[in-house]
């Protein structure tokens, strides 16, 4: 078997098996003839959803342009590009690397929703203007004993679940589909048909689904004005499940306290974007989960992958 990778993934992935004969990629000289391919991380390195890096692009090309492929493993957690779609029509097996970045995820998510609650927008806009700034009464709430929901119980969410509860918070859980048993920290698992019911009752509402027909477009503005006054915001998940605009304007009208925003229907977000300057709103780059281990791990789910493959097993993280 031929394997489209690359040097920098080679080296992390370790031996290969005998019957498997790398093939390394160079964007110089585009690769054809390959049985299965590793599109690994570094070669998205500096790029973003709709401004791809050239090395990927073309390392994307030739999977397209190969029509023996039989096996993809991609470096992202979610696989909701169309090309990948395309591929899978073809006959091709896609896996993702889903949960190697789950614990930077969830660290950055949990940061920002802990820095929202205790005021960090107007820190970081006091320090820009070289202006003290007190903290005044009323004082923030105690996030101990405060209600979070969480839409999504992939690896992400359920890290995400088990540090807020770490935190004194009762979450409760949403996904594709229900547990008999939630996982550690969460009090409940249900779907996300359940949202409807859970809104009222939520103080910060974490978004780290993965986007689907089930999860595009979730949170609108009817859902938006079904919490509480005041509750926070938490999208990790993917652009498109959450209504910009409504998310947007709730802000402007406090009906949301603050927001942290690593998603967006396009990214790169142009230097206009109405973004930049909505209150109280923590913004990074599509920028929540990249971490230096996370190219080792996502490295061992191809390698554990790759001999599922080779012994015609079920593969992990297969994207259906």
């Amino acid at each position: 078997m031929k394997l489209l990778i690359t040097r920098a993934a080679l080296a992390e992935a370790g031996s290969l098996p005998p019957a498997v004969e790398p093939m390394l990629y160079d964007p110089a000289h585009p690769p054809s003839g390959f049985d299965a391919a590793f599109l690994s991380r570094e070669l998205f390195s500096g790029g973003s959803r709709d401004a791809p890096p050239p090395a990927w692009r073309i390392f994307v090309e030739s999977l397209v342009a190969n029509p023996g492929l039989q096996w993809l493993q991609i470096h992202s957690a979610g696989a909701d590009r169309p090309v990948y779609r395309e591929l899978m029509a073809r006959g091709v097996r896609v896996t993702t690397s889903a949960g190697a970045n789950a614990v930077a995820v969830a660290q950055s998510a949990v940061a920002m929703l802990m820095g929202l609650s205790r005021g960090l927008p107007g820190w970081v806009e006091a320090q820009a203007a070289r202006r003290w700034s007190p903290a005044k009464l009323p004082f923030p709430p105690d996030l101990a004993g405060q209600r979070a929901t969480v839409v999504g119980m992939g690896p992400v969410g359920q890290e995400i679940g088990r540090l807020l509860a770490a935190v004194g918070l009762t979450v409760r859980g949403l996904s594709r589909s229900a547990r008999a048993v939630p996982p550690e920290g969460f009090v409940s698992a249900g779907v996300y048909a359940d949202l409807a019911g859970l809104l009222p009752e939520t103080d910060w509402l974490v978004l780290a689904c993965p986007l689907a027909e089930a999860t595009r477009g979730l949170l609108g503005a009817g859902q938006i004005a079904a919490l509480p006054k005041g509750a926070g915001l938490v999208n990790v998940s993917r652009g498109g499940v959450a209504d910009e605009a409504a998310v947007r304007a709730a802000l402007e009208s406090g009906q949301l306290m603050g927001a942290y925003v690593d998603v967006f229907s396009q990214e790169p977000l142009p230097p206009d974007s109405p973004w930049w300057s909505t209150p109280n709103t923590i913004i990074s780059s599509h920028a929540a989960g990249p971490a230096a281990g996370n190219m080792m791990r996502a490295a061992r789910i191809f390698r554990d992958n790759l001999d599922r493959f080779l012994a015609g097993g079920a593969l992990v993280n297969e994207v259906r």
